[in-house]
């Protein structure tokens, strides 16, 4: 067999860490005994990643693919924004922000609220911040729920929200 192209080599790494991200695999599966001698039989042409090559090199640069990827087709979208708050298990408040553009759902970012203080006005000023970045990062049109300060949009009510 010949040895695979670079080309090749990156998309296997890179489908080795959306295997990793999307299965919620601990990243010790890369140094499994089972998993290396499955590689020697069945995978002769592919290089293993360590997992310190997964993390450090190979998910941050699918991740900034993907990114590219999903700004490109959000580019001179119009865009809904979403957020929604909750705190983990290790007690850190998060607010996290999506966007929904050309039927497609992305995470415009994920703050970290825990030290914030807990107000209308501080939630405005992320929300703010996310209409920023969608606007500026994505190239979208941000249209979200805000009818107070933009009276012109139509504001759903969120049934999940009102129990």
């Amino acid at each position: 067999m010949s040895k695979p192209s670079a080309s090749d080599q990156a998309d296997w790494a890179i489908g080795l860490a959306r295997l990793t991200t999307s299965a919620g695999l601990p990243l010790q599966w890369v140094k499994n005994h089972k998993w290396k001698v499955f590689c020697d039989c069945f995978l002769l042409r592919t290089k293993r990643p360590s997992a310190k090559v997964l993390t450090q090199c190979v998910m941050p640069h699918a991740l900034n693919r993907l990114k590219t990827v999903a700004k490109e087709e959000c580019r001179g979208a119009n865009a809904t924004l979403q957020c929604d708050g909750w705190t983990g298990e290790n007690h850190h408040h998060l607010l996290g922000f999506m966007m929904t553009a050309q039927r497609k759902l992305h995470t415009v970012k994920v703050h970290n609220a825990s030290r914030d203080p807990q107000t209308a006005e501080e939630l405005l000023q992320q929300i703010l911040e996310a209409i920023s970045k969608i606007e500026t990062e994505w190239g979208a049109t941000a249209h979200c729920l805000l009818q107070e300060k933009f009276p012109h949009l139509v504001v759903p009510d969120c049934i999940a929200h009102q129990v």
